[in-house]
């Protein structure tokens, strides 16, 4: 549609209004008004209350006559021959109004004429207003802002008449609000329609507009707009970094070189042309993502050549019948061609060199050779093709990184058997396949072994038929072919771990001499496949210097009297070491904290910087060669069968197993907990070696991950008693920064697709990289491993546990628990040693009005799955509480602990929460734990509490919240004292 207007540019274009007719509306009449500027038109509804309305302002605000507009009627007011009078008398009061204000309309006239939707001077005056009171707040957000391409015409075309900014005199409509806020404005989306706008007859895919005021644009977004009418676009170049064009080209070029259109021969900036050229056309320098789906583009012309950083490129739903130019594109590693018209792949691995995702979904293909040679390809859609032949996947079938295959529609995908079949075409790497975004079964894959095996013996009955003798080199081959078929009978330890990379995995050096200062004694033999003991002798500090550290694997399988160690082949540096930022991070946590009570074995570890640490792992607990070692940390464990002994562990994340590195306490506890460790270490006593026990849990058998309330602990789990193991970090960032690794190598080893909503499309479910889904508080992490978050229920509980011991259940509602904290109840007697203090942990809760001490059992609840009857006591157990206005001050710092706080309560008769716990049913006295009491002067007492929170965040904060409910509670500053 040609631009409004009627005679020279820079004149006003003829306005006008008139009633067409009239309509009853329930019980009143509604005039329709048409109101043409130019060529467009446009229809008004209004009854004659809204004119009666419009004309008492204007009288009121622009003076104008109050007898021009026909008067009301009460009686016959919707006869036809009223009404019929009414449309002439009210066509002229518009008219009348128009030709008043020939130039801008007053707002009032505007809004009720619809001038500010399909008017240029109303247009911009609404836009500017709206941006003049929120232009600001729009840019700080940072949000997509969306404009339609009737608003860029009325903004160019004003731009065009070089007349005022603010013709109306209105400040908060001048022009330049919105050229202010387009200069800044970084996301843009224009979205048109495609047919009439709204009631006019405006056309807007029909409409030129000018892009070139916005000069700061990273991202825009175009639909339904003529790509040929949009100018000014390329003046973004230095800036755009995504750009969507839909339902708006006929060619690439129309968007990325407009000025194709007047130069014959052109080339892009920086390029070396052996032929005269008439433009040299700049690059869209740092345009990484196009989407120019949904249009009329019927070939990848030479345009592309100035797009040379784009990543994603997105041409599905065009007429693309042939891939050509993308050789130009040398970091593009997503591509979408799907439901063009592509019947060919010929030679497409020299147009794609670094492809990763490529869809091809909807198009004409029938044969996949040209694939063959997309070594980097990860993820391939061929849905909705015309490919009828198992052999074609052959060509796909040795691509050493694609994961994932979509083949569902094509007439192949009828075949009986037609999973097992095309996987088949895959080999030794079937297994790591998704076909169809199904995850490959265990009969899947043993029908695999089946169909390779039925192969090989056809390959081999062809020879024999087709040749009279086997020469040497045949045999050669074949003798190796066979050493590798038995080396796939090679069970690593684990029954769930992935096969080994290559055979070198199973070679294991024996060596007997540093077994020999070892009297003979039991292995300790894992109860399970997936956790495993193992004893872990380092050398003591007389024998350092004269043999390497490491760990020796006492085991049954060679009798009794022979000790041997398993020293693993050599890897090279490139694989042995990571990164030299991950490198410095692993030594940085190698530090023991120093609540935690070690052995000289573990003090050995601690000892370990840099390349040590990693050569000790794997010279002494790596259980297979090419795992690397990616998180270390120390903290207390709990074991599910020994739910009452806290061990001091260094825990070691690799891409294979958590390590759980124990101190050798866990040798001396009790008769009942000897049989669940299997270890005789009497003869081990004596011995120029320090014990220690490693208990392995291997990924792939990991199945939950519960983190505790405020990050304070969290729990791994497998399938039984034995594959159970709590951190008692009590450091939200120890838990938090071991959650992050855990997750990160879970997927590298997930072999299964993100549990994704089925309805996204192939582009953006490869293009995004989400570690799994949350549901209920639980994370369904993409190898299928459930991170449980703490719920709401679990808070209402322990608030409702809270409130029993408190003075009645009535304080539920206004109970709050604002912190939850795991520290320690520090011991101490007065008449004995210093040494003889003792760290007792406990659940420490401050609610908004009391301070509660809980024992908790951090390993048995939630209930696993396999647990038949609930554990033997409750998951909290009360043993005090205090009000916190009953606090009389807080002194901090301890002779034994030095980082320790001492609560001092007044000893307040009567206010003991502790009273309020339920005695026995046969009426034993309940005692409370032993506490500290000392006399004041007046005969009044007091009770301390020694604690020591290990997490200096948590204890501040503990301090800071402390200090402001006694604060709220009692109307003064908490003392705080600082002793020695």
């Amino acid at each position: 549609m040609e631009a409004v207007g009627a005679g020279e540019e820079g004149e006003e274009p003829p306005k006008e209004a008139r009633i067409l007719g009239s309509e009853l509306v329930e019980s009143y009449t509604v005039y329709i008004i048409q109101v043409s500027v130019g060529s467009h038109q446009w229809t008004v509804k209004h009854r004659y209350s809204d004119f009666h309305d419009l004309h008492e302002k204007l009288v009121s605000e622009k003076k104008i006559d109050k007898n021009l507009l026909p008067p009301k009627k009460i009686i016959g007011k919707n006869s036809k021959s009223l009404v019929e009078k009414r449309e002439k008398e009210l066509e002229v009061y518009l008219q009348t109004l128009l030709v008043k204000f020939p130039t801008v309309a007053p707002k009032l006239l505007s809004y009720f004429l619809h001038f500010h939707l399909y008017e240029i001077n109303g247009i911009t005056a609404a836009l500017a207003e709206e941006l003049f009171h929120r232009g600001e707040q729009l840019l700080m957000a940072g949000e997509v802002f969306s404009l339609r391409p009737l608003q860029l015409y009325a903004i160019t075309q004003q731009l065009r008449q070089g007349k005022p900014t603010c013709a109306n005199g209105d400040a908060k409509t001048d022009l330049g609000h919105i050229l202010d806020f387009t200069c800044r404005l970084k996301y843009l989306k224009v979205t048109g329609t495609e047919g009439p706008f709204g009631t006019s007859n405006i056309q807007e895919h029909l409409l030129p507009f000018d892009l070139s005021i916005f000069k700061s644009l990273h991202q825009i977004e175009i639909n339904h707009c003529g790509a040929n009418l949009i100018k000014g676009l390329t003046s973004s170049k230095h800036t755009l970094t995504t750009m969507s064009v839909r339902f708006s080209a006929t060619s690439m070029k129309e968007i990325l070189v407009p000025e194709a259109s007047e130069f014959d021969q052109w080339e892009p900036e920086g390029a070396l042309s052996s032929f005269p050229v008439t433009a040299v056309i700049p690059t869209w320098k740092t345009l990484t993502t196009l989407d120019m789906s949904h249009n009329r583009i019927s070939q990848i012309d030479d345009s592309v050549k100035l797009i040379p950083k784009i990543e994603f490129l997105e041409l599905s739903h065009n007429d693309v019948s042939l891939v050509e130019n993308l050789q130009h594109l040398y970091n593009l590693i997503h591509l979408d061609l799907s439901y063009n018209k592509l019947a060919s792949l010929e030679g497409v691995h020299t147009k794609l060199g670094n492809i990763k995702t490529l869809n091809l979904a909807g198009n004409l293909l029938e044969r996949l050779c040209g694939l063959n040679k997309l070594y980097s390809l990860v993820n391939l859609d061929l849905s909705s093709n015309k490919i009828d032949q198992i052999d074609e996947i052959r060509n796909i079938g040795s691509l050493p990184c694609l994961e994932k295959v979509v083949l569902s529609n094509n007439p192949l995908s009828i075949i009986p058997d037609y999973r097992t079949k095309v996987l088949a075409q895959f080999g030794d790497r079937a297994s790591e396949v998704c076909l169809d975004n199904i995850s490959t079964t265990e009969k899947e894959l043993d029908t695999v072994e089946v169909l390779k095996a039925i192969q090989k013996a056809k390959e081999v009955k062809y020879k024999l038929n087709n040749s009279d003798k086997i020469s040497e080199d045949s045999r050669l081959t074949a003798a190796r072919s066979k050493s590798n078929c038995s080396s796939l009978t090679v069970h690593p330890s684990s029954s769930s771990l992935p096969r080994p990379v290559s055979s070198s995995q199973e070679i294991i050096c024996r060596k007997t001499a540093l077994a020999s200062s070892l009297s003979p004694s039991s292995s300790s033999t894992p109860t399970d496949h997936t956790i495993t003991q193992r004893c872990s002798e380092i050398l003591d500090s007389r024998y350092r210097n004269q043999v390497p550290a490491s760990l020796l694997d006492l085991s049954k399988e060679y009798g009794r009297g022979h000790h041997i160690c398993f020293c693993k082949p050599c890897l090279t540096l490139s694989s042995l070491y990571p990164s030299e930022f991950l490198m410095q991070k692993i030594t940085e946590d190698n530090q023991i904290p120093a609540y935690l009570p070690i052995s000289s074995s573990l003090q050995y570890m601690a000892g370990l910087k840099g390349n040590a640490i990693v050569e000790f792992f794997h010279n002494s607990i790596a259980e297979v060669e090419n795992e690397e070692l990616r998180h270390l940390m120390w903290s207390s464990v709990l074991f599910y069968k020994t739910p009452d002994m806290e061990v001091t562990a260094c825990v070691l994340l690799s891409t294979k197993a958590i390590y759980f590195l124990l101190d050798d306490s866990v040798t001396h506890t009790n008769e009942h907990q000897l049989d669940f460790w299997n270890q005789e270490n009497s003869d081990c006593e004596n011995s120029s070696f320090h014990l220690s026990c490693c208990f392995v849990l291997k990924l792939n058998d990991l199945q939950s991950v519960n983190v505790g309330l405020f990050d304070q602990y969290f729990r791994i789990a497998g399938h039984s008693a034995d594959h159970i193991v709590s951190c008692l970090t009590r450091d939200s960032y120890s838990t938090h920064a071991f959650i992050q690794h855990l997750m990160a190598v879970l997927s590298l080893l997930a072999r299964t697709p993100s549990p994704e909503p089925v309805d996204k499309d192939f582009y953006s479910e490869f293009g995004n990289k989400n570690t799994g889904k949350m549901e209920n508080y639980e994370l369904i992490h993409s190898s299928r491993v459930k991170f449980i978050y703490p719920s709401e229920e679990e808070i209402g509980d322990l608030a409702f546990l809270v409130a029993e011991k408190m003075y009645s259940l009535a304080n539920l509602q206004s109970l709050n628990i604002l912190l939850y904290v795991l520290a320690f109840q520090v011991n101490h007697i007065e008449e004995t040693a210093q040494a003889n203090s003792s760290l007792q942990p406990k659940t420490l809760i401050l609610t908004s009005s009391d301070l509660f001490l809980f024992n908790e059992d951090y390993i048995s609840y939630p209930l696993p799955e396999f647990a038949k009857e609930p554990p033997k006591k409750d998951k909290y157990q009360l043993t005090d509480g205090r009000r916190i206005r009953d606090l009389d001050r807080v002194l901090m710092g301890y002779q034994t602990y030095p980082q320790a706080l001492t609560f001092v309560f007044d000893d307040v008769q009567n206010q003991d929460l502790m009273q309020n716990l339920t005695l026995d049913h046969f009426g034993d006295t309940f005692s409370a734990p032993k506490l500290n009491a000392k006399h004041k002067g007046s005969g009044n007492r007091e009770i301390q509490w020694y604690i020591f929170i290990p997490s200096a965040e948590s204890r501040e904060k503990l301090i800071s919240l402390l200090a402001r409910q006694w604060e709220i509670l009692c109307g003064r500053e908490l003392p705080l004292e600082l002793t020695g």
